[in-house]
């Protein structure tokens, strides 16, 4: 006959310490009891011991930048107790599509540099592994370790965490300014089309499509440039092979990402196509 599975409860417990018991090297002892109805009781669970020297403070909720290539997260924190080591971590949590449940995950961690006691200071941290087009929860949390007394491991513990921090991951950040644009005409050898050969530098950013080019004739003005291909290209080139003997061509170059952010057009080049 299978057994019945007893309902199981989570139980939490908050102690306030008297001030005199939050020195550097002061610790809480703590163990549980549990008695059932009839006030009967197994006796206590094994001990823990917890650091209860007065670690740095959270000031409020922390704030978040979107820039192109991380979230930037700023807390504002309070310093004490240089005696018990403490990192900052950035906590994310995101849907999984998979699991159906949150799944939540260190994403940056920065060792907390305590500047004079109880001057308050914004500290960032980054995330960096984002996805573009998500939402996300964001947590600050002060993490201390300290060696427990007369042993030898280390005691982590999170010791204050900030409210959860919506972000919305979405992506309004063109690509860079493509440089370096370069046009060589090629003439007509080996029985090859006349053409412009078009480089430039190749663009970083991680979510880059492709390129763009424009053309314009030396007597129209800018604003008349055309975009000579329908598709983002590739490869920083592009041949031009729509050109007529005896005009000048002006062109420039865009980047656009995955999303189609355009970036401006670069700066433009020419190049003589002989009569």
């Amino acid at each position: 006959m299978p057994l019945e599975t007893p309902n199981q409860k989570t139980a939490t417990f908050a102690n306030d310490l008297p001030a005199q018991s939050r020195g550097p090297n002061d610790y809480a002892t703590y163990a549980v009891e549990v008695e059932n109805d009839r006030g009967r009781s197994a006796g206590l669970s094994n001990q823990v011991q917890v650091p209860s020297a007065a670690v740095s403070t959270l000031n409020g909720a922390p704030t978040a930048q979107l820039t192109p290539d991380a979230v930037v997260v700023t807390a504002n924190i309070t310093p004490q107790n240089d005696s018990v080591q403490q990192v900052l971590e950035l906590r994310r949590t995101e849907s999984s599509k998979e699991k159906g449940t949150p799944q939540e995950s260190t994403v940056a961690k920065r060792l907390l540099e305590l500047p004079a006691p109880g001057e308050a200071a914004n500290i960032e941290l980054r995330d960096e592994t984002f996805d573009w087009e998500k939402t996300y929860e964001y947590r600050v949390v002060l993490v201390g370790s300290a060696k427990v007394p007369n042993r030898t491991e280390v005691v982590v513990f999170d010791a204050a965490s900030s409210v959860p921090l919506e972000v919305i991951t979405h992506d309004v950040f063109p690509p860079a300014v493509p440089t370096g644009v370069q046009a060589v005409f090629s003439g007509p050898f080996a029985g090859q089309q006349p053409s412009i050969d078009l480089t430039w530098n190749p663009d970083s950013d991680r979510d880059l499509a492709g390129y763009f080019v424009y053309r314009r004739r030396q007597d129209e003005p800018a604003s008349a440039a055309i975009k000579l291909n329908a598709q983002p290209a590739a490869a920083p080139s592009y041949r031009d092979a729509a050109i007529q003997s005896g005009n000048r061509y002006f062109f420039s170059v865009s980047a656009v990402d995955e999303r189609g952010n355009e970036s401006r057009r670069s700066e433009e080049t020419s190049e003589q196509v002989p009569k």
